[in-house]
């Protein structure tokens, strides 16, 4: 999973800030407005605030103003939130605030940067800015001082020949960054552009429906996705600590509480000890015969503030052979998730100084998996980290990197021209497989409909998606850690793919450790049916010298449908849509059923937000999202009762999407914007003169 971090101050102590914030002093709990108005708002403010940074720069001297508008917004937002949660999960009041710091923190480095006379534009200036960068996390209170100087040393130099080497303004870069929010008010054709795709193939019309049933025949495949293995968990230690990421340390004075982290894991903000990993490995091979293995992505852990290339490969090559040791001969098919380079979320371009590039980790990545793949991959593993090889006649695997959508990958400020490539190789492929009579599975870590997922390439993969929808049997994603669907649609509202998301190894957080094993037709390589393995972490943490109670959660064509195809699966959401009951059972097996989730219940908006999920792959393609959920809410609003605490349906008033924990959510806060200066009070009254 994430969000914020000021480019260097918000941008570079997170790639991964990613927030609830309490509340932004003065400005509203709820927001009604018209976006051109908060956006005139957010400018103002940002403005002010990059005004007196500047001048705070120039001078060393902190006005009355300064230091109030710094104070105001360290109070606004919560410490370790804006680190855990991700940028679209944001609420309005926490979005405003997100997108005052990253305008205001972009008008300094352009001021500071770029000008010849800037602070930061000569020699020594990369002193100078983790001096500004560190200023900023304190006096923000972003994070502790560790988190903030880990992030930023590792970030500052790609940061830096980005911000020396790109035309991005604060309007164009918090657009791209905060994309599906009222901060999204630039324009930029470079990263508007649209791929040349094949026309040769059949119109759809009508949804994909023509696929094979379950069988005993089918072929097993297992998933192990987002095992984030963390080397120094600690089965005692705090798990609530400050940072974003616990289970490491204070043993000697967590051991014995119930602030102490279990020995095969834990509900929060913690990743998967090795022995867990071990344990998952242990009972694939033990109960299934895996024709084929697909690792999903992300192996290294959340430390995000103290990844290093010696920390992430030496992770990388122990989880690879350890997978190698458990099925030997069977092939495993890898793909790339954003925890794997350092620094976290980066993937440089080609062309690039060889100190701040990625093909270290290509190369590096190519040595493990070379095990499993043909030589013939070592091309496209070396220039971005994808390959396609073919298992057995018939039948093709494709594994892209789809960190080039990823809007915590700086790199995508740098140039949106150069994510073309490796959508046009992926195109070609698909082209050539066609001709080959083959069928295909894709690996892609990141979800194209995550909110994460720039929307422009994720309206271009679903392009591909749509023309090459007779060739693709199935789609195989992580990242959200969650169990879940996504039903892929033509721009005509035909359904054309199913992706099936694997969960996740990891813990992190509120969710149990699970893997998946799918049934998969022996000619058309299509998914007829999936059983999803758990443990239940607090059962498990009280026999810790026992293996965990590893069992079938689900059987998917038991619980929900016999037709997996992309048309049983659109029908399938009707369902869901139509029946909250059998809604509320979706969402149980879409956390793992999690106590602290289960705990919290899942209310109508809740409800509704997993039901979109599924039926959204772009993410500004959302008008079968709008129906399922008029649908839904209709339905509840039908139920004798719809809200059952303690029942069955594990439906309460409280939301786990927000609040998995039963944290308290009541932010309160004035509800004038005391921050406004005559300027902002003058852009309201414009923007409501230009909406009539």
């Amino acid at each position: 999973m994430r969000g914020i971090v000021l480019f260097l101050g918000v941008v570079l102590t997170s790639g991964f800030l990613m927030a609830t914030a309490v509340n932004l002093p003065g400005v509203p709990v709820d927001f009604e407005v018209d976006n051109k108005i908060l956006s005139a708002i957010a400018d103002d403010i940002s403005e002010r605030l990059a005004q007196e940074y500047v001048i705070f720069l120039k001078t060393g001297v902190e006005t009355p103003e300064f230091r109030k508008l710094t104070q105001q917004l360290a109070k606004s937002h919560s410490q370790k939130d804006i680190f855990t949660r991700n940028m679209p999960e944001l609420e309005p009041r926490d979005s405003f605030f997100v997108c005052v710091a990253c305008r205001s923190v972009m008008n300094v480095f352009i001021r500071t940067i770029r000008e010849e006379d800037g602070e930061l534009h000569g020699e020594g200036s990369s002193a100078l800015m983790k001096l500004f960068a560190m200023d900023f996390c304190r006096r923000l209170n972003l994070q502790t001082d560790e988190v903030c100087e880990g992030l930023i040393d590792s970030n500052l130099p790609s940061v830096e020949y980005i911000m020396r080497n790109s035309e991005s303004d604060s309007q164009s870069f918090c657009s791209l960054f905060m994309e599906f929010s009222f901060c999204n008010t630039g324009s930029n054709q470079d990263y508007n552009w649209t791929l040349t795709v094949d026309s040769t193939g059949e119109t759809l019309t009508t949804s994909k429906s023509d696929t094979a049933r379950y069988s005993e025949s089918d072929l097993k495949i297992c998933q192990f996705s987002d095992i984030h293995h963390d080397p120094l968990y600690e089965p005692g230690s705090l798990a609530t600590c400050e940072e974003p990421m616990c289970c490491q340390r204070h043993k000697d004075t967590a051991e014995g509480t119930s602030g102490a982290a279990g020995y095969w894991g834990d509900y929060r903000d913690c990743d998967l000890p090795w022995h867990a990993f071990e344990s998952a490995l242990d009972h694939a091979v033990a109960n299934t015969k895996c024709d084929f293995v697909y690792q999903t992505g992300d192996i290294v852990d959340h430390m995000v503030w103290a990844t290093s290339v010696e920390k992430n490969t030496g992770v990388l090559t122990k989880v690879s052979q350890r997978l190698n040791a458990a099925f030997g001969d069977v092939p495993v098919y890898p793909c790339i998730g954003n925890h794997e380079p350092h620094p976290l979320n980066l993937f440089s371009p080609e062309g690039v100084p060889d100190e701040i590039s990625t093909k270290w980790l290509y190369e590096h990545l190519y040595n493990d998996w070379s095990k499993w793949l043909p030589v013939e991959t070592k091309e496209t593993i070396l220039k971005g980290g994808y390959y396609t090889v073919s298992p057995k006649a018939g039948f093709r695997v494709i594994a892209l990197n789809s960190n080039d959508c990823y809007t915590d990958n700086f790199w995508l400020y740098h140039s949106g021209t150069d994510k073309i490539p490796q959508l046009q190789w992926f195109h070609d492929t698909l082209l050539a497989a066609e001709k080959a009579g083959e069928y295909v599975h894709i690996l892609t870590h990141i979800p194209s409909g995550d909110g994460t997922c720039w929307s422009v390439w994720a309206r271009e993969f679903n392009r591909i998606i749509t023309r090459f929808s007779p060739t693709i049997s199935g789609i195989f994603t992580g990242h959200s850690h969650k169990d879940e669907v996504f039903v892929y649609y033509s721009e005509e509202g035909h359904a054309t793919a199913v992706a099936w998301n694997g969960g996740a190894v990891t813990s992190y957080s509120n969710k149990n450790p699970n893997y998946r094993v799918y049934d998969v037709n022996q000619d058309t390589m299509v998914v007829t049916n999936h059983h999803t393995m758990i443990y239940n972490l607090t059962a498990a943490n009280l026999k810790p010298d026992e293996q965990p109670e590893w069992f079938e959660e689900y059987e998917f064509i038991k619980e929900f449908t016999e037709d997996t195809s992309p048309a049983g699966m659109d029908k399938l959401l009707d369902e869901l849509a139509a029946n909250p009951s059998l809604m509320r059972k979706y969402w149980r097996f879409r956390v793992t059923q999690g106590d602290p989730y289960l705990n919290g219940g899942c209310d109508r908006t809740c409800l509704a937000g997993s039901l979109c999920r599924a039926a959204v792959t772009v993410n500004t393609q959302t008008e079968r999202c709008e129906e399922l959920r008029q649908k839904l809410f209709a339905s509840l609003d039908n139920e004798e009762n719809t809200t059952v605490p303690g029942g069955d349906d594990g439906t309460t008033s409280t939301s786990p999407e927000t609040t998995p924990s039963g944290e308290d959510d009541d932010d309160g806060g004035a509800s004038t914007l005391s921050l406004l200066s005559f300027g902002s009070l003058l852009a309201i009254v414009l923007s409501i003169r230009l909406s009539f």
